[in-house]
């Protein structure tokens, strides 16, 4: 009857969380959860295979766009938003003497490869209606490896 006493007495401790002697039993680390600092953009800038970036000072948005000197605000871990240069085929020859101040967004981050990158993007030209009129793609999704 003693022993039987002693383990529901070991038992209850154990499932309360503390062993016979008082110490706390050691509790798993909470799961973790992305930071900003652990999301990532591929970036095609000078890199035709593309490479994982964070706050990139230039970018290749698609194609047909790229953002040059940009200015990171906010940076992860559901968005990222940015102020640069925005440029494309769409607008050539003028935008390259004089691109457009653009803001852009960041969005929809997704785990890939061992990673999470941000999948999609929007661009808020300070002339929207110029850059749209010239066939602007102000909003898509980007390349992920």
């Amino acid at each position: 009857m003693r022993l039987v006493t002693v383990l529901a007495f070991c038992v209850a401790l154990v499932a309360c969380g503390s062993a016979p002697d008082g110490i706390p039993s050691p509790t798993p680390p909470p799961a973790s959860t992305s930071s900003a600092q652990d999301v990532y953009v591929l970036n095609f800038f000078g890199d035709e295979q593309g490479s994982p970036a964070q706050r990139p000072a230039d970018l290749v948005i698609s194609e047909f766009s790229t953002m040059n000197k940009l200015m990171w605000d906010k940076w992860g871990p559901d968005t990222a938003v940015g102020r640069g240069k925005l440029t494309g085929s769409w607008c050539l020859p003028d935008c390259l003497e004089r691109p457009y101040e653009a803001q852009i967004t960041l969005a929809t981050p997704v785990g890939k490869a061992g990673r999470t990158y941000f999948t999609s993007y929007s661009i808020e030209p300070d002339d929207m209606q110029s850059a749209q009129e010239q066939g602007a793609d102000l909003a898509g999704t980007l390349q992920t490896p």
